[in-house]
């Protein structure tokens, strides 16, 4: 090959080469300069889109005092439409069919034993007094609880003088203990010694928190339940004894319709 040809040949694959080098600066620009555009995501691709739990609300328990001297009352609790706690007085009329209907229904069912206080309120058949024997003690509180199938645990109605003395309370925790009973303390009076003496003694307990009604006052009801709530919201749980009065079922059963500010449970979700 002659060496015009041989320039010529050399010129024509320099310009070629100088043509890729300018293309392919070219593009790596144009990738600089174009916006990143983010994967489409599908609804079958794995690492979709992450779905936010909802907010987990705190958990109340409604435990509905002063239970079996009337049906028709026991009726209108068991019509309400939450996991309400029946807490069951011993040995009146119907202490017995409200607590078989109230667990046929899906109830928790507790006895609410009659204690003695510091004022001198009758107790009726199957109260507890600070005056008794422990013997005396332990038996009347087992006939109290067989008169009260499914039962789960025991609350203190009234009891201000016997929930402080600490030789009755520590007799009616060891009856609990061997029947593996909780012990809900009502705290009718500061002092109680019942939570601390179950905790001691290696049974569950609870307190309560909030009565919702010691003001049967629709405007005062309706307080007590924003103090429940704030109560709830700080500790992610709260306890609340109510009464089966006018007011007080109207109220939860207007509230317990419109709830979204907190979950209703059974007590024992709490003892647990």
């Amino acid at each position: 090959m002659s060496k015009p040809k041989k320039r010529k040949h050399h010129s024509i694959l320099i310009f070629f080469f100088i043509i890729i080098a300018v293309f392919t600066l070219y593009e790596e620009f144009g990738k600089e300069k174009k916006p990143k555009v983010a994967p489409r995501i599908t609804k079958h691709d794995k690492g979709a889109e992450k779905v936010l739990p909802k907010p987990v609300k705190p958990k109340v328990a409604i435990i509905i005092d002063d239970l079996g001297p009337n049906k028709n009352v026991a009726k209108e609790v068991l019509a309400l439409k939450a996991p309400l706690t029946l807490s069951i007085l011993p040995r009146q009329t119907y202490s017995a069919w409200i607590a078989e209907e109230g667990h046929r229904l899906g109830h928790d069912v507790i006895a609410h034993i009659p204690m003695e206080a510091e004022k001198s309120y009758k107790l009726g058949e199957g109260g507890l007094y600070t005056w008794m024997t422990d013997k005396e003690i332990a038996d009347t509180l087992n006939k109290d609880i067989n008169s009260i199938p499914h039962a789960l645990g025991v609350s203190n109605h009234m009891g201000s003088a016997f929930t402080r003395d600490e030789r009755s309370m520590q007799t009616l925790i060891t009856e609990l203990k061997m029947k593996k009973f909780f012990f809900l303390d009502s705290l009718t009076a500061s002092g109680s010694v019942g939570f601390h003496l179950a905790k001691m003694n290696g049974i569950k307990a609870l307190e309560r928190d909030i009565f919702l009604d010691d003001n049967d006052d629709p405007s005062g009801i309706e307080l007590q339940w924003k103090k429940l709530i704030n109560i709830a919201n700080k500790k992610g749980y709260a306890v609340l004894l109510a009464h089966p009065g006018k007011n007080t079922l109207e109220f939860l059963q207007i509230m317990l319709q419109n709830n979204n500010e907190v979950t209703v449970v059974p007590v024992s979700a709490l003892v647990r």
